[in-house]
């Protein structure tokens, strides 16, 4: 046999090792950026606050929560507009999205929210940095089908059924996964949900500690 075949193959197999530990390289770069964004965020001084229900957040107990976040999956993204999208579910177009002004995610992409949804959000945060001296902090907005899909196969029945998605309408947010920053009782929880529906941002009921599948960090526009 002449060894052309096995060199070739070799050089294959080399390139194709290249390549798989760059890309492991990118995510685990990719991991401790948004892990250390994370962290920055954790850092952050909270205020207590009360809301209309007299309730004074977290920080009032004297025992801060753990800042360490919830979320123990693989990363995900928030996705971009789906050029030649037909409006469904995780399609949709460029024209029907809108990118928030002040945060892109870990990866640089903008975090997009439908047109009306985007320009309420842009008002709340108004109001939110006032209140709490910075941005509104984003983790997940829009999320296209194919990210449906990879969220369905790595965490099984936690993630909605593709195409199902709240995110895949592009009407919802969510802010980062950290039990001392957003967590239930946190001031800046507890002032979103007071403060949210007066701009069409809401809770669904699913989503509330006592709901069927609490989730403290996510929200909607119901316009």
């Amino acid at each position: 046999a002449t060894p052309g075949p096995s060199v070739a193959t070799a050089r294959r197999v080399a390139a194709t090792l290249g390549a798989a530990h760059a890309t492991v390289a990118q995510a685990q770069a990719e991991w401790q950026q948004a892990q250390d964004a994370a962290a920055a965020r954790a850092a952050r001084p909270t205020t207590p606050s009360s809301d209309g229900n007299g309730s004074s957040g977290g920080a009032a107990t004297g025992t801060p929560p753990s800042c360490r976040t919830t979320y123990n999956g693989p990363p995900f993204y928030t996705s971009p507009a789906t050029d030649g999208g037909d409006g469904s579910n995780g399609k949709l177009p460029p024209s029907a999205l809108t990118a928030v002004s002040w945060d892109v995610d870990p990866r640089g992409t903008p975090y997009y929210l439908r047109n009306d949804a985007t320009a309420a959000l842009e008002r709340l945060n108004v109001a939110f940095r006032a209140r709490f001296g910075h941005d509104l902090d984003l983790d997940l907005t829009y999320r296209d089908y194919a990210t449906q899909v990879a969220m369905r196969e790595a965490l099984g029945t936690i993630a909605a059924v593709p195409g199902t998605s709240s995110h895949g309408t592009g009407l919802a947010m969510d802010v980062p996964e950290l039990p001392c920053e957003y967590g239930w009782g946190t001031p800046q929880r507890e002032w979103l949900v007071a403060n949210g529906p007066s701009y069409g941002w809401v809770v669904p009921s699913w989503a509330r500690q006592n709901g069927s599948n609490p989730e403290y960090w996510h929200f909607e526009y119901r316009g």
